[in-house]
């Protein structure tokens, strides 16, 4: 695949890679977890948002292991109790242990999630063809402020903002500024531009 091809491909299938992605852990699961997300309807709302918090902050070494078991069993009875509703049986690739289970979920969820679902492995992997060298002069209180109110929030509204915030402290990369600027592209917990901001690995 070109970069070209990268930028316009509307196939969430056609973007996976699984052995580079597996190379960033928590991005991957963060990726799967807002694809689950976007795809909860009224078959499980409140295990799927409890379950998908659980995740997100195991992603992020918040979540205690216990919390993380408890999810996953709160998932796996459900199943047992006769629950087969598509959010719920994403749910229990979410919970796998195994970061494999985590692109069977993305890959699994593509037909629902549609083209939105390639602007997510985007805004979370960004773009592969060309790495981007980050400033830590850029990394001001004011862009942190933003960028850690939006992360916690998982509120992305104000990241044409956080554009401005890091261009008046000299950051001068049209990947970053785009990115962040470009209002058709969906923003998630994992947002690499969010990460660097925050010096999330």
């Amino acid at each position: 695949m070109t970069e070209a091809e990268w930028m316009a491909c509307a196939e969430p299938r056609l973007l996976l890679d699984y052995h580079r992605m597996k190379k960033a852990p928590r991005r991957l699961r963060l990726l799967a977890a807002a694809c689950v997300r976007l795809t909860v309807t009224a078959d499980a709302p409140a295990l799927a948002s409890q379950v998908i918090d659980v995740v997100e902050r195991h992603a992020d070494g918040l979540a205690l292991r216990a919390e993380f078991l408890a999810a996953r069993k709160a998932v796996r009875n459900a199943i047992k109790d006769g629950t087969e509703a598509p959010s719920v049986l994403a749910l229990r690739n979410l919970t796998n242990d195994e970061m494999e289970g985590m692109t069977v979920t993305i890959s699994n969820l593509s037909a629902r999630i549609g083209s939105s679902g390639c602007g997510l492995i985007r805004c979370v992997f960004g773009n592969p063809f060309r790495p981007v060298a980050f400033s830590p002069s850029w990394r001001t209180d004011t862009a942190v402020a933003l960028a850690q109110q939006m992360y916690e929030s998982r509120e992305f509204g104000t990241m044409p903002i956080l554009a401005d915030a890091l261009q008046d402290a000299g950051c001068d990369s049209e990947d970053i500024l785009t990115h962040c600027r470009d209002a058709n592209q969906p923003h998630v917990r994992g947002c690499w531009v969010v990460d660097l901001v925050l010096g999330k690995e």
